[in-house]
């Protein structure tokens, strides 16, 4: 009797904790995802910006983004997955065009404008934060799972 007690003592001091993590994760999540979109709209504000300074004869067309007719390339970042299977990791290489790794940003003028690298840092900074906010998702959907699996096991007691 006494030991059911302090076991199911046991198992709510856990819960609560389970909890207190899983409070805290939504709002890192939260966070991440505010910063998400932040930092999407200022980058497509910088966009635009680029393209009414541009204007004319000088503005980006879809004539300088390359086709299935143009030379290979590969990406210069790509989500991976972690050691662990269960997280996401972003793996960035150099520019190096003997091995196929170009910078997208010289497609459109080799000195782009001030404006245009901001906003790539913007974009940079978008791909960063979206494999944070799956990170966040995964431990959040494992403790919502913890969580489960202790108050089925709590109910059967």
């Amino acid at each position: 009797m006494v030991a059911d007690k302090v076991d199911k003592e046991a198992a709510g001091q856990l819960l609560d904790a389970m909890y207190l993590d899983m409070f805290h994760l939504i709002e890192e999540h939260t966070q991440c995802r505010v910063n998400l979109e932040r930092a999407n709209a200022s980058g497509a504000i910088l966009l635009a910006r680029t393209r009414f300074q541009a204007g004319g004869c000088n503005s980006v067309s879809k004539a300088q983004i390359p086709t299935e007719n143009s030379a290979e390339f590969n990406a210069l970042c790509r989500v991976i997955k972690a050691k662990d299977e269960n997280e996401v990791n972003i793996e960035r290489h150099a520019v190096d065009k003997a091995n196929g790794y170009v910078e997208p940003l010289h497609w459109f003028s080799v000195l782009p404008p001030m404006s245009l690298r901001h906003a790539v840092t913007k974009f940079r900074d978008c791909i960063e934060l979206v494999a944070e906010s799956t990170n966040l998702q995964r431990q959040l959907t494992d403790v919502l799972s913890w969580i489960s699996q202790l108050r089925q096991s709590m109910l059967k007691q």
